[in-house]
């Protein structure tokens, strides 16, 4: 059952983090937390890709969807969402977003929460014109970080409040401070293969990458 709270006098909120989580880490683990806090009475979906259009995964969806949820589960107000595990084919978020429509309606809100590098590539997405019908956009940067913003999301409306994004369904643009944390899957792979032990990922991550033989072999 979704924890599915109010915030006062506002809609109903469903905040989306996605990403190959290949593994997941600290930094992932900060933003879920940071994700949290701005939006204490939201619902904060973490959702693993099952192909993602650009790279591929390293191991399989049933690992990466394991060690998020052992990442996840103890976050209160974090849930960890498979809803593109059972699509065929590429995980394109316009498709997740309109089946979350589906389930939700017109008038929730939905945002999507992207980091910087994700926001300069949009403009590469599989129709990504369609992003501010259907979401806002909660960006997430590091405290001083300039993040320019695509052209073709230049109708959404930038807003200085989180809670701004519960007051209609989609097309407002919110930047989000998060914590520095200076880490990346392909690092933390890398790290793995060279059988460094201090890993920037949670204990109990390391302890189901070691236990599960994951990431032995450099790429």
């Amino acid at each position: 059952m979704d924890r599915l709270r109010r915030w006062s006098g506002a809609r109903l909120v469903q905040v989306l983090f996605g990403g190959t989580f290949d593994p997941v880490h600290n930094g992932h683990v900060a933003m879920a937390m940071s994700l949290r806090d701005a939006f204490p009475d939201a619902t904060i979906r973490v959702i693993p890709n099952r192909q993602p259009p650009h790279r591929s995964s390293r191991v399989s969806s049933a690992h990466r969807l394991a060690m998020l949820k052992l990442a996840m589960d103890e976050i209160s107000g974090v849930t960890v969402d498979p809803i593109e595990l059972g699509r065929d084919g590429p995980s394109y978020t316009v498709d997740t977003l309109c089946s979350l429509r589906a389930i939700y309606g017109e008038q929730e809100p939905i945002v999507l929460a992207l980091g910087a590098d994700a926001v300069r590539s949009l403009e590469s997405w599989y129709q990504p014109d369609k992003l501010p019908s259907l979401c806002h956009l909660c960006v997430l940067k590091r405290a001083g970080e300039r993040i320019e913003i695509p052209g073709l999301l230049s109708q959404m409306v930038e807003v200085n409040r989180a809670i701004d994004l519960s007051e209609v369904p989609s097309g407002r643009l919110y930047r989000l401070d998060t914590p520095e944390i200076p880490v990346s899957s392909t690092a933390v792979r890398e790290l793995i293969a060279c059988g460094t032990s201090q890993l920037p990922i949670p204990p109990t991550i390391a302890d189901y990458i070691g236990g599960n033989h994951l990431y032995q072999d450099t790429e």
